[in-house]
């Protein structure tokens, strides 16, 4: 791991929302580590409680969804480091239903208003702070699938897929401002939200989902999390609007054949 001085965060001032738990804490805590400091937010003050009386760490509570509280992180970071250089925003919120299910609508509005307009009221909150500082690097939690779909997925199919092209727009409009803006679109990534789906016996799908990454491996927290910390540092300062999957080769592969059983070559598999 990089010093402070070597990696040249110690300067830095980032917000990392969602920072409880999985890619928001392992960012935070890399961040950190690195000599930057942070305004850590989450809407679950409970799980939160692991950075408080942390020097280099601001906590906050933080419903994304709701433009008051993401002014409030923001001010936060301005109380307390006096500037704000880098936004991760990564808070999110999943689940599934058929498109006929009676809470479909209700988990669609859930979806959109945490995972997609989440991200624009933290841009927009942040944009004053970055204005006066002469620019800024925003990361966003993205997924695989925002790129493709996934069966009775679609409400986070489709805010992920928003997020992507809000990425890439706001990136366009944004970059002559000097403020940089990145997705991460991570892969089947070990965090609270999918804990559900490690158990092998209880749930299938843990291994067949792990079978269709080229890698045979789900991925760590800090795997994401070291992409958002690089797409935020001054080593990407000429990287913008990209999407940046940290899936194990999933979007590489064309999805005909299982990445252990491909056809065969000559009368050979391989």
């Amino acid at each position: 791991m990089s010093t402070a001085t070597d990696s040249g965060r110690s300067t830095e001032v980032i917000w990392v929302t969602g920072a409880a738990s999985g890619i928001g804490r392992a960012l935070t805590e890399s961040l950190v580590q690195e000599g930057a400091s942070v305004v850590a937010s989450d809407i679950d003050a409970d799980a939160l409680a692991w950075a408080e009386n942390q020097p280099r760490i601001a906590t906050c509570l933080c419903n994304v969804s709701q433009a008051a509280d993401n002014e409030r992180a923001v001010a936060t970071a301005l109380d307390r480091f006096g500037t704000l250089s880098g936004i991760a925003l990564n808070a999110g919120v999943s689940g599934a239903a058929p498109i006929d299910a009676a809470d479909a609508l209700a988990l669609l509005e859930q979806n959109l208003a945490v995972n997609l307009v989440g991200v624009v009221h933290g841009v927009r909150a942040a944009l004053p702070a970055f204005r006066q500082a002469g620019g800024g690097s925003i990361t966003v939690t993205a997924s695989t699938s925002g790129i493709g779909g996934d069966p009775t997925m679609w409400p986070y199919n489709a805010a992920k897929g928003g997020v992507i092209n809000l990425v890439r727009s706001l990136a366009v409009e944004l970059a002559p401002e000097n403020i940089r803006v990145n997705a991460v679109a991570p892969g089947p990534t070990v965090t609270g939200m999918t804990q559900g789906m490690l158990d092998g016996g209880a749930n299938p799908v843990n291994e067949s989902l792990r079978q269709r990454i080229p890698m045979q491996r789900w991925g760590t927290a800090a795997e994401p999390a070291a992409a958002h910390a690089w797409l935020l540092s001054s080593a990407a300062s000429f990287v913008t609007g990209i999407v940046l999957p940290v899936d194990g080769g999933i979007t590489a592969n064309s999805g005909q054949f299982d990445p252990l059983g491909g056809p065969a070559v000559g009368g050979v598999r391989p």
